[in-house]
């Protein structure tokens, strides 16, 4: 179940990554003036929920309406970029008074909708882990 290549594997990978940046930002966001446990609480399933999709997801190679392979750092960037970008649509208000308390009313940085590159950057090193650890693929169902 747990040796390489395994969808589960994968998946428990996605997820504990998931959980660590989850972790991060959930013990991180007080020090912005996001005080409300609840959202922090939200964002570190958010997270451990976008690790498992990129988990899964690891057993799709190829893109089939246009015929092409896709790869593991194209798909890991796609999903955590959809991923942020509709816990962006969610939460936009609450992002963007995070992003106004840590950069300031001016700055081109005071905008929630940063979190879509922190999505791409956290779904790249996903899926590198999950794929280098626990293969891709069809042979990830095949076992």
């Amino acid at each position: 179940m747990f040796e390489k290549p395994s969808l589960m594997l994968r998946i428990g990978i996605g997820k504990f990554i998931g959980l660590a940046f989850g972790l991060v930002a959930f013990f991180m966001l007080p020090l912005f003036g996001e005080s409300d446990v609840l959202f922090r609480l939200g964002l570190l399933c958010w997270l451990v929920i976008m690790g498992a999709f990129i988990g899964l997801f690891g057993v799709v190679t190829h893109y089939p309406i246009i015929n092409m392979p896709i790869k593991w750092w194209l798909r890991g960037m796609m999903i955590g970029a959809m991923m942020m970008f509709t816990f962006w649509l969610i939460a936009y208000a609450r992002l963007d008074a995070i992003a106004i308390q840590m950069f300031g009313a001016g700055s081109i940085f005071a905008n929630g909708a940063w979190v879509i590159i922190d999505g791409i950057i956290m779904g790249l090193i996903i899926a590198f882990i999950a794929t280098k650890f626990a293969g891709e693929g069809k042979e990830t169902v095949e076992r």
